[in-house]
């Protein structure tokens, strides 16, 4: 992985290591686990998990639960480490913790990986269920704007982009079996304070095209969509249709 995330470089082009987006992603997390029918788990392992706070707030609301983060970068850890409840474990290394854990969490981790396929078969062997958060980054508009890409791979160091059809490939690839998949869009559901009048009127064009079309258009269309979905490994090379 790129050493931007251990030499604090990651850090100081992303001070929050978005923090802030905590809350809606663990809304999303419970979301898709309920649609799995996954709601008894006593150990849960997040993969990646930056700085923490989604975990800490987990494992706040749930104290009956073991919740372990990994994460690669020293400097996350610290953040990690900063006022986490007893039952929350921090830890660090060049491999993933072993496990067993009921539900593991990836939450946009994938797309930061360069190899990513052992890691996902790694990933999907330390935990019974796997939930995945994958940015969409390829639609119609990103081919009108490539440079949009190069600026994502720059700034927060993606290195992997994604159509829906290329992600189901790739699970298909590594027989990862879907049981729950929904769309997420950070954009939509918490919009920014928009100061500029092009700004809101693009935000409205944008609410009222995703109140009207198909969510799996609009992903491909506009873009700016991810999707949370919950795993399971199987020796059949499919997944289930959704």
């Amino acid at each position: 992985m790129d050493t931007r995330y251990t030499d604090g470089t990651y850090l100081a082009d992303n001070p929050s290591w978005h923090t802030e987006d905590a809350p809606w992603k663990l809304s999303h997390v419970r979301r898709a686990l309920k649609e799995a029918r996954i709601t008894s788990f006593s150990m849960v392992c997040d993969l990646g998990c930056g700085s923490g706070a989604l975990l800490k707030a987990w494992a706040t609301a749930q104290p009956e639960v073991a919740f372990t983060g990994y994460e690669i970068s020293p400097q996350a850890l610290t953040l990690c480490r900063a006022n986490a409840p007893q039952n929350t474990t921090f830890i660090t290394g060049d491999k993933l913790p072993a496990g067993p854990y009921q539900v593991a969490l990836a939450l946009d981790v994938l797309e930061h990986i360069e190899d990513n396929g052992p890691w996902l078969e790694q990933a999907a062997t330390c935990c019974e269920t796997l939930v995945l958060h994958v940015p969409l980054e390829l639609s119609f508009y990103t081919l009108l704007r490539p440079d949009w890409l190069r600026e994502e791979r720059e700034k927060v160091g993606h290195v992997h982009f994604y159509t829906v059809r290329s992600f189901k490939q790739l699970l298909k690839q590594h027989h990862l079996q879907i049981l729950s998949w929904h769309y997420t869009n950070k954009y939509i559901e918490c919009p920014p304070a928009l100061k500029h009048f092009h700004s809101k009127v693009g935000m409205g064009i944008r609410k009222f095209l995703h109140a009207v079309l198909p969510t799996s258009w609009m992903a491909w269309l506009v873009g700016g969509y991810s999707v949370m979905c919950v795993l399971k490994k199987t020796n059949e090379p499919k997944t289930e249709a959704v």
